[in-house]
């Protein structure tokens, strides 16, 4: 597999570089969304709280007039009404204190819509007072109305609606904090009255500097008069209203940055496979190609330099070439051992071991193979292990043989009883391992790279082999130091 990997890394950078620029412009549109519709929501909240106020003020401030006297004329009733202490003593008593500028309607019987100013109730105070007349009753408000099943029933009748040009504000602040409440929004804001464009009034509940401003979209205003909303909202919340997309967002950016990683991993991993088994592939057919040359130079030496025929020439050179067979037959089978460990084909014979003259058998072999120095540190009494006696030869054997070739010149095998568990370390005084190859001397066709060099043979899969034959016996094997290094078999006890 020829891959660039940095190449690959430049790309998963854009391709992640790009995708965050994506959600955060998608974000900041979405905060744009919402901030607008947090505007919107203020705006309607505060515009219903406005018509709640002066439709409830307006209600509050009805006098309505009406005659019991059904004989009655209606411009006679007009008159009367008009002329009737009672009325002015009404309108004094429910007029607005700022009197210049308050005003009234009159809603006559044939609805004719009558504005008048309250200036001329109070222009004359001392002026005569007529007789109250017994045909004609004073309500006051809508409830009274009601209550006496409505006006329509009376011919003549006069509604007064007075209009005040005062604002009580902390009325209308408790009921825009209802209306915000039912929305589910938290605002500092305050009121600013306006008259001809000038500041006439401003309140807030809270010292609080405001950066927004909101203009009402109520009639109830004269043309040249509102109430502007001041307030500031708060980031948080926000945020808070971006809670799911936020989420979801950054989920989605974990996600794409997950995969591209994970990609990036099983790429430089499979590259890394294909190393090792090329490195494999190499090693082995160097392994292969000596016992082959060997084979092949026997067999010419017995056709090409035996004219003779002598049988002892003959001997040697059958017995060069049987020996390189079994090498090369012992290296299929390791091969193909190697292939069936994680199948149903591979085999234990278990049997009753004594662990202690197993190992002792086998340090006496190797004693008279090596020049190193090779001991055994055993268990005085019997320790026993249910297993496969040649599988386990194997994998003793192939950590004595790596001690040999790539460790020092001192090596022990030591036994020792732990608990329920047998330990074994095969030990040397070398340190061959680097730190950061530890983790790696497991997996299969791995070897520490040493570049194109076969001075030590191998074909990086006896320690593979030797782990997964362990883990069949339910034990362990494991790198516990690099210096000295020892490698530890753990079994269980036991048969």
């Amino acid at each position: 597999m020829n891959v660039n990997i940095k190449k690959i890394f430049l790309f998963i950078s854009i391709v992640i570089l790009s995708t965050i620029c994506l959600q955060v412009y998608w974000n900041y549109k979405n905060y744009i969304t919402n901030k607008n519709r947090l505007f919107n929501e203020i705006q309607i909240a505060y515009d219903k709280a406005l018509e709640i106020y002066f439709t409830e003020q307006s209600k509050k401030d009805v006098i309505s007039f009406f005659s019991t006297d059904k004989d009655l004329k209606s411009k006679d009733f007009i008159n009367l009404v008009l002329k009737d202490s009672l009325f002015k003593n009404e309108i004094r008593m429910n007029s607005p204190k700022r009197k210049e500028t308050d005003s009234l309607f009159l809603e006559s019987f044939s609805d004719d819509n009558v504005k008048i100013d309250t200036k001329i109730f109070f222009a004359d105070t001392k002026q005569d007072s007529y007789p109250k007349n017994k045909s004609i009753r004073v309500l006051k408000g809508m409830t009274a109305q009601k209550q006496i099943g409505g006006l329509e029933q009376f011919p003549n009748r006069i509604v007064i609606n007075m209009s005040s040009d005062t604002i009580r504000y902390k009325t209308l602040d408790s009921i825009f904090k209802s209306e915000l409440d039912r929305k589910k929004i938290g605002l500092n804001y305050g009121f600013e009255h306006l008259k001809k464009d000038s500041l006439f009034y401003y309140f807030s509940a809270n010292k609080a500097s405001f950066s927004e401003k909101i203009t009402p979209k109520s009639s109830f205003f004269k043309p040249d008069e509102t109430l502007l909303l001041d307030f500031k909202y708060s980031n948080m919340q926000l945020l808070q209203r971006m809670g799911i997309e936020l989420v979801l967002s950054f989920i989605f950016l974990l996600a794409v940055i997950g995969c591209l990683f994970f990609m990036l991993y099983i790429i430089n991993k499979q590259k890394k496979m294909d190393e090792i088994k090329n490195d494999f592939i190499n090693n082995i057919t160097h392994e292969f190609k000596t016992p082959i040359t060997t084979i092949t130079t026997a067999l010419e030496g017995m056709s090409n330099f035996n004219p003779t025929n002598d049988l002892e020439k003959n001997k040697k050179y059958i017995s060069i070439s049987k020996s390189q067979l079994t090498k090369l037959e012992s290296m299929v089978e390791k091969i193909l051992e190697t292939a069936t460990l994680h199948t149903e084909e591979l085999n234990l014979n278990h049997e009753e071991i004594d662990i202690n003259s197993f190992l002792k058998t086998i340090t006496e072999k190797y004693k008279t193979i090596t020049t190193k120095e090779i001991a055994f540190i055993g268990s005085e009494k019997p320790l026993y292990v249910s297993g496969d006696s040649f599988y386990l030869d194997n994998v003793v054997s192939n950590l004595i043989d790596n001690a040999i070739k790539y460790g020092g010149n001192t090596i022990n095998i030591k036994l020792r009883k732990e608990n329920n568990d047998i330990i074994i370390d095969v030990e040397d005084n070398g340190n061959s391992i680097p730190k950061t190859e530890e983790k790696s001397i497991f997996e299969k066709f791995y070897r520490i790279p040493t570049g194109n060099l076969h001075d030590v043979k191998g074909y990086g899969i006896g320690l593979y082999y030797s782990k997964e034959i362990i883990h069949k016996h339910n034990g362990t094997l494991a790198l516990i130091s690099t210096n000295p290094t020892i490698f530890r078999i753990t079994l269980p006890y036991g048969t």
